[in-house]
């Protein structure tokens, strides 16, 4: 039996374009998002009729010349597409890209996952946990007000993040 036929049609490979393009994306929504990094935390929040708000909020953890180590949370309850939230984000400033270093409790994401495994994460579990960081970015970008006070901001930065602004 040829080693071609022993192989399983449905290996798994990683797309390692589509994983560097969304990082290349997630860093170019985290630069709209927050500037300059100029602070050390942000909130973002978003409001619902009769609730109150939702709170995602991102703390810088480690800063280099080269990257910044971000942390991602939500906490509330409020928000049905990610009742909580935990990840660290490395953004690398050379390569101009942003990847997802933690999601949740898993400390090490593998680009490619033997399937079943016995966290049931998915075979690409890498690009989805990056693809997720974009759908996170885009809503605060089109849903979310900054808790900064105005004379804090840095420049450019308008009072509401998203509004079509």
């Amino acid at each position: 039996m040829s080693t071609a036929m022993l192989r399983s049609p449905l290996r798994y490979t990683v797309d390692l374009q589509h994983l560097q393009t969304v990082c290349a994306l997630n860093y170019g929504r985290l630069r709209r998002l927050l500037p300059d990094l100029a602070h050390e935390q942000y909130r973002f929040h978003w409001d619902t009729p009769g609730e109150a708000p939702a709170v995602m909020e991102i703390a810088v953890l480690e800063r280099s010349v080269y990257t910044d180590t971000l942390r991602i949370c939500q906490t509330t309850s409020r928000l049905p597409w990610c009742p909580r939230l935990d990840m660290e984000v490395r953004i690398y400033h050379d390569a101009e890209l942003a990847e997802v270093l933690r999601f949740q409790s898993a400390r090490r994401i593998p680009a490619r996952n033997r399937y079943p495994n016995p966290a049931m994460h998915a075979r690409d579990e890498k690009t989805q946990v990056n693809e997720f960081l974009a759908e996170c970015i885009d809503h605060c970008l089109r849903e979310g007000y900054v808790d900064v006070m105005p004379g804090d901001w840095p420049d450019g930065w308008p009072a509401v993040v998203s509004s079509g602004l």
